[in-house]
C-alpha cells in the first residue's frame, strides 16, 4: 500500500554538520517543537503538487500528532484526493518514539486503500487493517510506522545520536531501513540556500533509495527529499515554507 507520502515520495524524518548535537540529560526525554512545514512536490521532472506536513502537540496527554495532507496536481488527482489524510499519534519518551495509532484515509469513495494500526506496548502488538487485510505483527523495539519514523529520525539526531537501523510496520511486514549520513551539503528552497547534512535510506533488497537534507538550525527539518529507483531520481520534495512554535 502506498500513504501520500509515498505515492510521490516513498517515503518513506545538533550543531551543524559533522559536529554532534548536544548531549541531553539522562533519562529526559528530547521534545521537538510542533511545526508545519509545506513541500512542493515533482514526479519525473513534472510538477504533481504539494505535501503538508504538521506535528502538533497535546499539552493534556503530553501525545503528538504528525499530519499529511496533499493538494495534489490536476494530474496527480489521478492517483491522490486532496481529501486524503495519513496521520499518527505517539509518545516521545528519553529513548525515542513510540507510535500509538496511524491511520491512513485515501479520500475516495472506497475504502479499500483505507489504513490503520494500533501498538499496543502493553500485549506487544501491533494490530489493524490495511487495504482490507487484518494485520497483527509483533512490536519491538524501536518499531515505527510510516509517519512516526521522520519524528523518530529527528529526535535521534537532537539527541546527539545516528538514527541507524529503523524496523518499519509498512503493507502487511516490518521493513528495515538503514539511515547512513552522507555529509555536509547545501539544498536550494524557495526559502535560500539552506545549509543541511545529507543522509541516505536504503533497505536491503530493495532498489530504491531516499536522500535527506536535514537543516540542523530547524531541528533536522528536512530542506529537500529525494527517492531514486534504480539508480534514477523520481521524486523531489523541496521545503517552500515552514512555521515552528517557539
Amino acid at each position: 500500500m502506498r500513504s501520500m507520502a509515498t505515492l510521490t515520495m516513498a517515503l518513506l524524518a545538533s550543531t551543524l554538520f559533522a559536529t554532534a548535537a548536544p548531549a541531553q540529560p539522562e533519562g529526559q526525554a528530547v521534545m521537538p517543537k510542533p511545526f508545519t512545514a509545506t513541500y512542493s512536490v515533482t514526479y519525473r521532472g513534472m510538477r504533481a503538487g504539494n505535501l503538508t506536513f504538521k506535528l502538533s502537540r497535546d499539552a493534556a496527554t503530553n501525545r503528538y500528532t504528525y499530519e499529511t495532507t496533499a493538494d495534489p496536481s490536476m494530474l496527480a488527482r489521478i492517483m491522490i484526493s486532496s481529501a486524503a489524510v495519513e496521520r499518527s499519534v505517539m509518545e516521545i519518551g528519553p529513548d525515542g518514539v513510540h507510535p500509538l495509532d496511524w491511520q491512513l484515509e485515501d479520500g475516495k469513495s472506497s475504502t479499500s486503500r483505507d489504513g490503520k494500526l494500533h501498538f499496543d506496548w502493553q500485549k506487544n502488538v501491533a494490530t489493524g487493517t490495511i487495504e482490507g487485510e487484518k494485520i497483527e505483527l509483533p512490536l519491538e523495539d524501536g518499531i515505527q510506522d510510516r509517519l512516526s519514523m521522520q519524528i523518530d529520525v529527528v529526535t535521534s539526531l537532537l539527541r546527539g545520536e545516528e538514527p541507524g537501523a529503523i524496523p518499519l510496520i509498512d503493507d502487511n511486514r516490518v521493513k528495515r531501513y538503514n539511515y547512513n549520513k552522507i555529509g555536509p551539503a547545501v539544498a536550494e528552497t524557495d526559502m535560500g540556500k539552506l545549509d543541511t547534512v545529507l543522509y541516505e535510506s536504503t533497505r536491503q533488497g530493495s532498489n530504491r533509495q531516499s536522500r535527506f537534507w536535514l537543516v540542523p538550525k530547524m531541528e533536522f527539518l528536512a530542506a529537500r527529499a529525494e527517492q531514486i529507483r534504480k539508480g534514477k531520481v523520481e521524486t523531489v520534495m523541496v521545503l517552500t515554507s515552514f512555521q515552528q512554535q517557539k
